[in-house]
């Protein structure tokens, strides 16, 4: 992984108002966003780049690691899946972590709790500096 790839964060989502949200609202922090809208657009980022974090819409979840297991010589960075709604299906967030989410994140939210998320994922990772 070079050094350039330690602050991208890859984005797939199908939501372009959410997509707008994080361009406009990372527009000054030290990541470079990678953002998607399918899968197959996802996987060619992916196989571009080797993203520190991958941020992925619940909904496209499923398709999304079904290919990457074909691939097992992928090695996958954390995953933040997001679903929607601030009181998600307990059977939609079991079935997240089944399929190899590290975290979740409820839609809508802010830049601000995003901004917080990236950087713990990316300092347990040694890619960032911790929170101050």
């Amino acid at each position: 992984m070079s050094r350039a790839d330690f602050n991208k964060v890859l984005v797939l989502d199908q939501d372009p108002d959410f997509l707008n949200q994080l361009s406009q609202g990372f527009s000054n922090e030290p990541y470079e966003l990678l953002l998607a809208t399918t899968v197959e657009q996802g996987l060619r980022l992916l196989g571009e780049t080797r993203p520190a974090l991958l941020v992925v819409d619940y909904s496209l979840q499923p398709a999304l690691q079904a290919t990457l297991r074909e691939n097992s010589r992928t090695a996958l960075p954390p995953i933040l899946v997001t679903l929607q709604g601030h009181d998600p299906d307990e059977e939609a967030v079991l079935a997240a972590f089944e399929r190899g989410a590290d975290d979740l994140a409820c839609k809508p939210m802010s830049v601000a709790w995003l901004k917080t998320r990236f950087r713990i994922w990316l300092s347990r990772s040694g890619h960032c500096r911790k929170p101050s």
